[in-house]
């Protein structure tokens, strides 16, 4: 497991930016309007402890009502990994798990499974395959006619348990091949949905603390989950949520067999809401998912409120707040019956991939009903990449909904219709220009209101693609009007060039009234006890560099990132409790240093700023020839020191050494023994300044 050894990371505090300034001027009133918006995460780690702040600071300025600042604090809250029981724990604002209750912001405390902790081998969902070998054989297990894992087992019953969940699904087809050459082969049902967990695995959530947005009522709660991969075939969910006059309990699970995967469960809820009268309800939620041989995966998911009674926490809070205060309540959840969707994705070979989705939802005393269908296809011609999507949505809403019971009379007035086509078409086509990596696309869009169409080509150039850049150019014109007017035009472009400070942007946009110019950057700032370094947009995982004299080299993988002239760089993103290789290009480090190793491995923990020290060897590097004062040459493999005693190299072939001398005179040691015969001193002196990379010298290896 990854995870044992895992780097707490260094102490330090960081301040991650992504900054954007647009400037918008209407050219017919002659409204001119200025944004700034910076997005800010700061961060504090003290060995597990990591301390962490969310804001964004804003600016505005008009030439109509003048300019405001403001800064908008967002969350802020403490985290720990706790590994020996793969979890991690939250203090401060945070989210509650959305996998069985749905997710609620709130402030307090949170204490979850965290399955990046797990081996690669044990997270998400994929059965266990058992069999019985007669003799030692080779066991190949396949997934839609695709390898995925292959084993050797001894005689007798084998269990494989480490199966990578794989983005696909399809029953598994298992080869058991014997020393004799017989094959025999069974197949081991694989159909998973979001609930299913993998056997002998659990996940838990725990959750005490307050809502968040509802501080002006009680809005104390507690939450609770638990799910357990019983087997292949079976995974269990418990939960509940519980506040003020309120509560909510939760059973059920899932059910995988060769027909597909299928998901119960069932809430039952206890509430006091609109009127401060008695709600009680159930909600069963029923999920299913399939892939069949012919490659077509088909997700059913639907959600039935069985009672009007059925009430959500958040739903809860937001009527209280609503009758205590008067602040209006939205929510799409609230006196809702049904919720139904389907996806269908079928793959047909050369011909594409057909994508079909719908989605219905409708509410008590037929307040409001949303019903949504989408078809969509896309093929690749060669190089050419194209697809079309055509949609459809109705919708009819009730605004006043929120404000009744499902149980009042229906007011028909406050009732609002709405139906939507839309058709799009989409083709791209990459050019070959070189080491340049170009494209040109086009998008074409047709509704009930409006057509347009954009054309549009972009590129990236560099070794790292790190200059990226795209210009446009299209119309819209309206339905209600044949005007040339309706019909505007729009062309505008953009530029990026990460560097090693960050991301820098520009963009310019153009239409027949308006002009919008934009600059923007987002970058990392660390500050550690060696300064203060500066780098590429972080994760929230990420690397701080050390390579004393190692100024110059590119961080691969890193952005743009370099190691600057303190000997410090930023790896902007590293995969927690993974091995992870971080390695420096050196083509462009100054000529005078070298590293000893070019790329070395860190396993962090999740939210760590790890450590990675390059040791370097600075001086000229210099080639000399030795030889001893009889002609002949020192034993290659013989050892060789400097000045100050540090071994720089050794003795190659033909008497040669090659090593980094710093000093510009002095002499080696060369010893190949511990005898006073077995060692002889190399006198030298050289121009350090010369701008020759290599530096060659014939010299005498003089007995001491």
């Amino acid at each position: 497991n990854d995870r044992t050894y895992a780097q707490t990371g260094a102490l330090a505090l960081f301040l991650r930016h992504n900054t954007n300034w647009t400037r918008t001027e209407n050219t017919d009133s002659h409204y001119r309007y200025q944004y700034l918006w910076s997005g800010l995460n700061m961060g504090v780690n003290l060995g597990l402890w990591q301390v962490r702040h969310q804001s964004n600071l804003r600016y505005a300025n008009s030439n109509q009502s003048g300019s405001a600042w403001r800064y908008n604090s967002v969350r802020t809250w403490v985290q720990r990994p706790v590994a020996s029981i793969n979890s991690i724990l939250s203090l401060g604002d945070s989210y509650t798990d959305s996998s069985l209750f749905g997710s609620l912001s709130f402030n307090g405390v949170k204490l979850v499974t965290d399955e990046r902790m797990r081996p690669q081998g044990k997270r998400g969902y994929a059965p266990e395959v058992r069999g019985v070998a007669a003799s030692s054989a080779h066991v190949v297990v396949k997934q839609l006619g695709k390898v995925i894992y292959e084993t050797n087992v001894p005689p007798g019953p084998f269990y494989i348990d480490d199966l990578y969940n794989t983005r696909y699904q399809g029953d598994l087809e298992v080869e058991v091949i014997e020393a004799s050459g017989k094959t025999s082969r069974f197949t081991v049902p694989y159909s998973s949905v979001p609930d299913s967990v993998r056997p002998g695995n659990w996940h838990y959530s725990l959750a005490f603390g307050r809502v968040r947005q509802y501080y002006d009522i009680e809005n104390r709660f507690f939450e609770g989950t638990f799910q357990h991969g019983v087997n292949n075939t079976i995974t269990l969910n418990l939960g509940s949520r519980i506040a003020q006059r309120y509560q909510a309990w939760l059973a059920g699970g899932v059910w995988a067999t060769g027909m597909g995967a299928f998901g119960l469960n069932a809430t039952w809820s206890n509430a006091r809401a609109e009127h401060n009268d008695r709600q009680q309800g159930w909600r069963a939620e029923l999920s299913y998912s399939k892939t069949f041989t012919t490659g077509t995966n088909l997700v059913l998911a639907a959600y039935r409120y069985s009672t009007n009674g059925f009430r959500d926490l958040q739903d809860v809070l937001g009527v209280r707040r609503e009758a205590k205060t008067g602040i209006d309540y939205y929510s799409d959840t609230l006196h809702q019956r049904n919720r139904l969707s389907a996806t269908v994705s079928q793959p047909l070979g050369r011909l594409g991939t057909l994508n079909l989705s719908a989605s219905t939802a409708d509410y008590y005393n037929n307040q409001s009903r949303i019903t949504q269908l989408q078809m969509g296809y896309s093929n690749q011609w060669r190089n050419i990449s194209y697809g079309v999507n055509i949609a459809r949505q109705r919708t009819t809403w009730d605004y006043d909904r929120f404000y009744h019971s499902v149980n009042e009379p229906l007011d028909v007035s406050s009732r609002q219709k709405y139906t939507e086509t839309t058709m799009s078409f989409n083709v791209s086509i990459p050019l070959d220009w070189g080491e340049n990596r170009t494209s040109v696309a086009m998008n074409y869009n047709q509704s009930s209101q409006s057509r347009s169409s954009t054309v549009s080509m972009t590129g990236s150039s560099g070794e790292n693609s790190d200059l990226s850049w795209s210009v446009y150019g299209g119309y819209e014109r309206y339905r209600n009007s044949n005007s040339d007017s309706s019909a505007p035009t729009t062309f505008g472009g953009n530029l990026q060039q990460n560097t090693r400070f960050g991301a820098l942007r520009a963009n310019y946009d153009q239409g027949d009234n308006y002009r919008q110019e934009g600059l923007g950057a987002s970058g990392t700032l660390v500050l550690h006890p060696g300064g203060l370094t500066a780098g590429p947009y972080t994760s929230d995982t990420f690397a701080l560099i050390h390579a004393d004299g190692a100024q110059g080299a590119i961080v691969q993988n890193g952005q743009g990132a370099v190691v600057d002239r303190f000997g410090y760089a930023i790896l902007p993103s590293l995969s927690p409790y993974r091995v992870n290789n971080v390695t420096l290009d050196t083509r462009k480090m100054r000529s005078d240093a070298e590293l000893t190793g070019g790329s070395q491995q860190i396993v962090p923990y999740a939210g760590a700023i790890a450590r990675v020290n390059f040791a370097t060897i600075s001086g000229k590097a210099v080639l000399i020839s030795v030889k001893m004062p009889d002609g002949g040459i020192p034993p290659m493999g013989a050892d060789v020191f400097n000045g100050e005693g540090t071994n720089i190299g050794m003795v190659g072939q033909s008497g040669q050494i090659y090593a980094r001398i710093a000093h510009p005179s002095g002499s080696l040691l060369v010893r190949w023994g511990t005898g006073a015969n077995q060692r002889c001193r190399v006198a030298y002196q050289l121009d350090l300044h010369t701008k020759e990379p290599f530096l060659y010298l014939n010299k005498i290896c003089e007995k001491e």
